[in-house]
C-alpha cells in the first residue's frame, strides 16, 4: 500500500469535470488499497462521505506536511508550484495531470513564474495528459520525458444514473453544458443561431452558470434568439438534460479545452457532438459528430445545419456507441495502472 497525495485546487461541492474526475481518481486508488489524501482549496464542505481523506486548506505549511507524508504526489489540473516545489526539494515523486492542452505554458507569460513552472515540469517523475493531442504537444516541449495519455472517464456513479434513466421525449435540439463565459463560445453560438434563423427552427438549452450570464441573456434577447436556461444542474438533472437533447454543442473559443468531460458524458448518453476544432475535442468526438473552425461563426452555423440535414443526426447518434468505450472506467483503470507502475507504485 502506498500513500498517495492528490492535489486539486477545486473539489466538491463544485460540480465541474475536474472535480468529478478527481473524485473518480481518488476513489479508484482507494479501492485498490492505497492510502489516499486529497488536498483542495475549496473550503465549502460537502455533505457526502468519502472513502478517502479530504483536507480543505490553502495553508502552505499544511500542504508541505502532506507532501512530506506521501510516496507519490499527483496534481490534477497541472503544475502547482505550491505542491511541486516541496515535492522536488524533498525528493518525492510527483506527476502533474494536465486537464488543458495549454499544459504548463501560459499565454503571454515569459516571467519568473514561467521559468519556475518549466523547471518543475522538467523534473517531474512523469506527465499525464487527458488526450493524445496534448501528449504529442508535451513531448515536443519536454523531449525525452515520460508522458501518458489517460482520457477522463465516465465515473461509475454517473454511469449508473445513465443506465437507470429512461429515454424521454426530445425537448432540445442543441444543449450547451458548461460555464456561461465568453471563452466558452456562447456568444459565437448566438451569432450562428441568428444566421440560421430563416432556415432552421432550433430549440436550444444552456445548462450552467457563469460570470457572463446576464450579458448573454441580454444578447440573446437583442438578437431575438429563444433560449432556455437550465441553471446549475445536479447529476440527475444533468443526465435528464442529456436525455432531452439531440446534440451537445461545445463552441469553445479563447478557452483552451483539454478533453471536456461533457463530451464523454454526452456520447455515453447517445448524443453526438458539435465542437470547435481544438485537437483534444476532435480526438474525443471521432466520427460521432463534427467540428468547426475555431472562432469561425459561419462555419459553426454550417456544421449545425449539416447535422440537422439528411440522415447525419441519425448516423452520428449511431456512432456514439463505439466512442463510449474510449471513456469507460475499465479503460481508465488500465491506463491508471500504467501511470502507477511507471511511478514505482504497485497497481
Amino acid at each position: 500500500m502506498s500513500r498517495i497525495l492528490v492535489y486539486t485546487r477545486t473539489f466538491f461541492p463544485v460540480m465541474g469535470g475536474l472535480e468529478r474526475n478527481t473524485f473518480t481518481l481518488c476513489r479508484l486508488l482507494t479501492d485498490w488499497g492505497h492510502s489516499v489524501t486529497l488536498v483542495t482549496e475549496t473550503m465549502e464542505e460537502d455533505t457526502r462521505d468519502f472513502s478517502f481523506r479530504v483536507i480543505r486548506t490553502s495553508s502552505q505549511a499544511q500542504i508541505v506536511r502532506e507532501v512530506l507524508r506521501a510516496d507519490l504526489v499527483l496534481m490534477n489540473g497541472g503544475i502547482s508550484v505550491k505542491v511541486c516545489l516541496p515535492a522536488l526539494l524533498s525528493g518525492k515523486r510527483y506527476a502533474p495531470i494536465y486537464q488543458s492542452s495549454d499544459l504548463f505554458v501560459r499565454e503571454n507569460d515569459r516571467g519568473l513564474g514561467a521559468q519556475v513552472r518549466s523547471v518543475l515540469a522538467s523534473r517531474a517523475t512523469l506527465h499525464v495528459t487527458v488526450s493524445r493531442f496534448a501528449k504529442s504537444r508535451l513531448e515536443k516541449l519536454l523531449p525525452g520525458k515520460k508522458c501518458l495519455a489517460v482520457p477522463n472517464p465516465i465515473d461509475a456513479e454517473l454511469l449508473d444514473l445513465v443506465k437507470a434513466s429512461v429515454p424521454v421525449e426530445k425537448e432540445f435540439d442543441l444543449l450547451f453544458a458548461g460555464r456561461l463565459i465568453d471563452g466558452k463560445g456562447i456568444f459565437h453560438l448566438l451569432e450562428a443561431l441568428e444566421m440560421l434563423r430563416d432556415r432552421l427552427t432550433l430549440r436550444v438549452a444552456f445548462a450552467g452558470e457563469g460570470e457572463h450570464q446576464a450579458q448573454f441573456v441580454e444578447e440573446a434577447a437583442k438578437r431575438q434568439i429563444s433560449i432556455e436556461l437550465l441553471g446549475r444542474l445536479d447529476r440527475d438533472s444533468l443526465i435528464q438534460a442529456y436525455r432531452k437533447a439531440c446534440v451537445l454543442v461545445v463552441p469553445s473559443s479563447t478557452h483552451t479545452e483539454g478533453n471536456p468531460l461533457v463530451i464523454a458524458e454526452a456520447l455515453t448518453c447517445g448524443l453526438p457532438v458539435i465542437a470547435s476544432d481544438q485537437g483534444a475535442m476532435v480526438e474525443a468526438i471521432g466520427d460521432a459528430g463534427c467540428c468547426f473552425r475555431r472562432y469561425d461563426v459561419a462555419d459553426l452555423a454550417r456544421q449545425i445545419e449539416w447535422m440537422f440535414s439528411g440522415q447525419h443526426l441519425a448516423e452520428c447518434t449511431r456512432r456514439t456507441v463505439a466512442r463510449q468505450k474510449e471513456f469507460s472506467l475499465e479503460a481508465y483503470g488500465h491506463r491508471l495502472r500504467d501511470v502507477l507502475a511507471f511511478a514505482g507504485v504497485s497497481k
